[in-house]
């Protein structure tokens, strides 16, 4: 439903198959035409002091006009005027008048500056000639919209591949994504916000996609500026089913272990597990794994799937194999291991944070199923890092009351997402220590404390 929705609203969106281990190139719908809406832009149209108009055109039948791109020297005199769309018969005489007319100097810190402005002028009758300045952002770090006049567009340099979910790449499915976001002077991207989205999923793929797109920037002669950019993407696999999850409703991705991750050591594991009657996860048999780490990780995602009742009567004992790859890591869970390994760590004081972390989305938390019989309760602290988007990355037990909590609650926060943080308007990363309580089933829900 939501996918029509935004295939209906925005008029394109384009699914790219050829993906390879869960990875995949998108196209995107181009941005939203019209003003940017990012915070930034204080568009304002110089002001006019002569204004002469063009004479009326006797010959013409019906409105005759043009609009044109005017070039405005420091001095509020005109440079040069563009033609954006015009009359034939009217082309050369409106260019003439705006060549002839004077702004009032559009000023920046104490100075005047070279501007631009978005003129129309139509004639609507025998004698009646109008003319408006549309507003355009001139001071400089004002944002741009890619179609605007005087506008170079970006051109993308660095496309990287997406990292699927486990989800999409289990059952095919098509997931799509609105996002909003700047292009900076350095090509870099910023002001990232997904407005609508098929799924979390969705949301997490394209956050981690954006925050690694690198561009050559748009200019206005040859200065480079910020554009604002609102893209549809779309996006599946085309990877074979995966047997053991058909009919899944909710399957989670295994946590990358800490240390395997920090060894940038890959391997596998295999799970068979079990479903109840309401398609829940009631038990979990390690059958092997490459190293104890990787079989922890994919149990404790395991205990947390989902399935529909009629899928879980088709077949309750199922076998799954996961393969710990680096090329399924989060780009930023890569960068933050590669600064730990040359002794870097992410800040973790809140000290200047323009406000206090907010969880955005948290997926559910499930009790191991391995400690069902035994009804015991328990903790575990989780250190993980808040990265620049909001994404939770590269979570690890700091300590846990059984091992069983520390991984079931390292694949929670594995999936959790959090408002971007940042420290005097710019964005920032923060490291984090999340404690989280554990409760029988029977006794109580388990719960999570606010991170801090």
């Amino acid at each position: 439903m939501l996918m029509n929705t935004l295939i209906n609203r925005f008029g394109l969106w384009i699914v790219l198959g050829s993906l390879l281990l869960g990875l995949g190139r998108v196209w995107a719908a181009g941005p939203a035409s019209g003003q940017p809406d990012i915070p930034g832009c204080a568009a304002m149209p110089p002001k006019t002091i002569d204004a002469p108009l063009p004479a009326p055109l006797a010959s013409a039948k019906g409105p005759v006009g043009a609009k044109l791109g005017v070039w405005i020297k420091p001095d509020g005199t005109v440079d040069t005027v563009d033609v954006i769309a015009a009359s034939d018969e009217w082309r050369d005489a409106a260019v003439a008048a705006v060549k002839r007319w004077r702004f009032a100097p559009v000023v920046f810190e104490g100075g005047p500056i070279a501007a631009r402005a978005e003129v129309e002028i139509v004639q609507v009758g025998p004698k009646d000639i109008r003319s408006t300045v549309s507003p355009l952002p001139n001071l400089p770090g004002e944002v741009h919209s890619e179609d605007e006049f005087g506008v170079t567009r970006p051109l993308l340099k660095v496309d990287p591949d997406i990292i699927l979910p486990l989800m999409v790449r289990a059952n095919g499915r098509e997931i799509v994504a609105v996002v909003k976001y700047a292009i900076l002077e350095d090509g870099l991207t910023d002001k990232i916000e997904v407005q609508e989205a098929s799924s979390e999923g969705a949301v997490r793929s394209a956050l981690d996609l954006i925050t690694e797109r690198k561009y050559q920037p748009a200019k206005i002669r040859e200065l480079p500026v910020i554009v604002a950019y609102r893209q549809v993407l779309g996006f599946t696999s085309s990877d074979p089913r995966i047997d053991a999850l058909s009919g899944a409703l909710d399957v989670v991705d295994p946590a990358y272990p800490f240390e395997r991750l920090l060894a940038e050591e890959e391997g596998n594991a295999t799970v068979r597990f079990t479903l109840d009657a309401k398609g829940r996860v009631k038990s979990t048999e390690l059958v092997e794994t490459s190293h104890a780490d990787f079989g922890a990780a994919l149990i404790a995602a395991v205990e947390s799937w989902s399935f529909s009742a009629e899928a879980a009567a088709a077949q309750n004992v199922r076998e799954y194999r996961h393969d710990f790859t680096l090329v399924r890591v989060p780009y930023a869970a890569r960068r933050l291991m590669a600064a730990l390994r040359e002794g870097k760590k992410t800040p973790s004081s809140a000290a200047g944070l323009d406000a206090r972390p907010k969880a955005a989305a948290r997926p559910g938390l499930a009790y191991p199923t391995s400690l069902l019989g035994q009804s015991v309760s328990g903790t575990a602290k989780i250190e993980f890092v808040i990265d620049r988007v909001g994404l939770a990355q590269v979570p690890r037990v700091i300590e846990a009351s059984r091992p069983e909590f520390g991984w079931a609650a390292v694949t929670l926060v594995n999936g959790m997402r959090f408002d971007p943080l940042t420290r005097g308007g710019k964005p920032t990363e923060l490291r984090v220590i999340f404690p989280i309580a554990f409760e029988p089933p029977k006794a109580a829900e388990p719960v999570a404390a606010d991170a801090h």
